[in-house]
């Protein structure tokens, strides 16, 4: 369980609220990062207008850029997946908080929870605010929907695996296992969206 020390100096588990707004955090920087590396000027997005003024961050993270750099091989990775490209191709990011529900959802549809998954959902959203690059307020809510989904459905997850620290060491996983996890899963998903979309 990921431990927090208080104000007080006394440790303590941090909720599934204070996970969410860590994940705000870690989804703000990781589309920012994403966007700078495609080094367009018109795809410049800053980090405050990826949230409105005042938005909680939750308690700050102790690894953060290792806990980005992991995020971003995971990135890495599904900017190399057709199965992720053509999912992202047919969501318009305009659609409604449902459709998004649907998406993240279907990531983790058979139950099974992981942090390739995790990074699906992350890396779901940066394509969706990269269509969405004119409209802020869109981008925000897109970053809004993923988060209160990461709280809502993962948070729990998360904690259990001692926080967003643990994503550090997943990474010492073979990459074999890596493209099983996110190749089952990715099919699962596409899988459902699909058929959820079309009946």
């Amino acid at each position: 369980m990921e431990i927090q020390k208080g104000p007080s100096g006394v440790a303590r588990q941090l909720s599934k609220d204070e996970v969410g707004q860590q994940a705000r955090v870690l989804l703000n920087q990781f589309i920012q990062d994403r966007m700078a590396s495609e080094e367009t000027e018109e795809q410049a997005v800053h980090m405050e207008d990826l949230q409105d003024p005042g938005t909680p961050t939750g308690p700050p993270l102790e690894y953060v850029r290792e806990i980005g750099r992991a995020l971003r091989c995971i990135g890495d990775e599904l900017d190399r997946n057709e199965q992720i490209q053509n999912l992202c191709d047919q969501v318009n990011p305009s659609a409604n908080h449902e459709t998004f529900f649907n998406v993240a959802n279907s990531f983790f549809a058979d139950g099974v929870y992981n942090w390739g998954r995790v990074g699906c959902l992350f890396y779901f959203a940066y394509k969706m605010a990269v269509k969405a690059l004119s409209k802020i307020n869109l981008i925000r809510s897109i970053v809004n929907w993923v988060v209160n989904f990461i709280t809502d459905y993962v948070a729990s997850w998360i904690i259990e695996r001692g926080g967003w620290d643990a994503i550090i060491e997943y990474f010492g996983t073979p990459q074999n296992q890596f493209y099983g996890i996110v190749g089952v899963g990715l099919g699962v998903c596409a899988g459902l969206y699909l058929w959820k979309t079309l009946k």
